[in-house]
C-alpha cells in the first residue's frame, strides 16, 4: 500500500511539473501592396555591386517585422539581380535596436530577415540561394539611445555573395 501511494504521488508530481505550451495568435494586419517592378530602386540593375558590402538596407518600424512599402523597389531590384545570377547567394542579416530583451530582439531580427527572404522568394528568387541570420541588437550601425539611432538599427542588410 505504501509503495502504491509513493508511486501515485510520484506520477502526480511528474505530470504536474510538465508545462503546456500555449500560443497566442493576434490578429495580423493585412495590407495589399502593388509590387510591380519599377525603375525607382536605389541601384540600377546590372550595376557593379561591391560584394561583401551591404547591397541594400531595409528599414523597419518599431517592434515590426513587416516590410515598408518604400522598401519594395529595392527588394524588387535585388530580386532581378538574383534571378539573373542564379549562382549568387544572398545573405540577409536582421537587426534590432537596443530596446527589448536580448532574446526578444534576436527573434525579432530573425523575423525581419525572414520577411525579406519570403518577399524575395515570392518574387521568383530560389529560397535555397537566400541565407538568413538574426543578430538582434548585437551589431548596431549607430550607437545611441534616441529615436534617430534606433531607427537606423531596425534594419535588414542584404549581402550579395558569389
Amino acid at each position: 500500500m505504501k509503495k502504491n501511494l509513493i508511486l501515485i504521488f510520484s506520477l502526480l508530481f511528474i505530470f504536474s511539473c510538465s508545462s503546456v505550451s500555449v500560443e497566442t495568435v493576434e490578429d495580423q494586419k493585412t495590407k495589399t501592396v502593388d509590387i510591380t517592378e519599377s525603375s525607382s530602386s536605389s541601384f540600377a540593375v546590372g550595376e557593379s555591386l561591391d560584394l561583401g558590402e551591404p547591397s541594400v538596407r531595409i528599414y523597419f518600424d518599431y517592434d515590426e517585422d513587416q516590410l515598408r512599402e518604400s522598401s519594395l523597389s529595392d527588394l524588387l531590384g535585388m530580386s532581378r539581380i538574383m534571378r539573373d545570377n542564379p549562382t549568387y547567394t544572398l545573405m540577409v542579416e536582421g537587426h534590432a535596436d537596443e530596446r527589448g530583451s536580448r532574446e526578444y530582439n534576436l527573434a525579432l531580427s530573425e523575423r525581419r530577415a525572414n520577411a525579406v527572404k519570403d518577399f524575395l522568394s515570392s518574387s521568383g528568387v530560389s529560397p535555397f540561394n537566400i541565407e538568413v541570420v538574426g543578430y538582434g541588437e548585437e551589431r548596431p550601425v549607430e550607437i545611441g539611445s534616441n529615436e534617430e539611432s534606433w531607427s537606423k538599427n531596425r534594419r535588414a542588410e542584404l549581402f550579395l555573395l558569389k
